[in-house]
């Protein structure tokens, strides 16, 4: 091999190495990062998703199954966190599982480890049933969101929780859950790429943090969901009321 051979080769080497860096560096900058500082994660303890239930407890409620799924492409696809263990409310055991980072999908209705951890956070958002029907309600005001509908339009509304696991600091606990079915199904978009970039530059999310989103079905449509509020909240260090399991 002569010498100009072997330079024009070792040239190209180095472009294309430079070439993959940067495109590497470029998609993590541009998409894993942003989702990394939203989930803000200890990649060295177990990720547990726990799903609400119907049936007396024998069957997943759809919602939370579907949206679990979608948590676990995010956190495989942006976080190459690939085991991620999923039980049912009813399977969860506070002995096995407290410590972890939680994510908790549904709210009160089908799912009681909801309670559990809010018991044990200062959220600025309950669930309370008004009028025969949960309602997302904010602990100061009179401000609510809910499920509306017509003809045309269905509008759901989800609340979504980042913050400190309250049992192990070091772990995180992830909390949505809608009012219906749309809104559980389409809370895990706040942890694509675009929605984290966006998040990340109107809230400090190295602080608990509630939001709401609002999602709309437009005769089978569904546009873009949105923020349409959201609070930081101090981390408690009371001691819930919350049963454990």
């Amino acid at each position: 091999m002569s010498l100009d051979l072997a330079v024009n080769l070792a040239a190209s080497l180095i472009a294309f190495v430079t070439g993959w860096l940067a495109r590497n560096a470029l998609m993590y900058y541009r998409g894993s990062r942003p989702v990394a500082r939203l989930w803000r994660i200890d990649a060295r303890k177990p990720v547990t998703a726990v799903v609400g239930r119907v049936n007396g407890g024998k069957t997943l409620w759809e919602a939370d199954a579907l949206a679990a799924m979608n948590i676990r492409l995010s956190l495989a696809r942006e976080l190459k966190i690939h085991s991620i263990g999923t039980v049912s409310s009813a399977s969860f055991r506070m002995a096995a599982h407290a410590e972890d980072n939680v994510v908790v999908i549904g709210g009160p209705a089908m799912n009681e480890v909801w309670e559990t951890y809010a018991s044990r956070l200062d959220v600025p958002y309950d669930f309370r049933i008004v009028e025969d029907r949960y309602r997302i309600v904010a602990r100061e005001g009179d401000v609510s969101y809910g499920e509306t509908r017509n003809a045309e339009v269905k509008q759901d509304h989800a609340l979504v929780i980042l913050a400190p696991n309250p049992f192990e600091p070091g772990s995180r606990v992830v909390m949505l859950a809608g009012c219906g079915y749309l809104a559980t199904l389409a809370a895990p978009v706040v942890f694509s790429p675009d929605f984290a970039r966006t998040l990340n530059r109107r809230f400090d999310t190295s602080k608990p943090l509630a939001l709401i989103l609002s999602v709309e079905d437009v005769r089978g449509y569904m546009p873009r969901p949105e923020i349409v509020a959201g609070k930081q909240f101090a981390q408690s260090t009371r001691r819930g009321t919350g049963s454990l399991r």
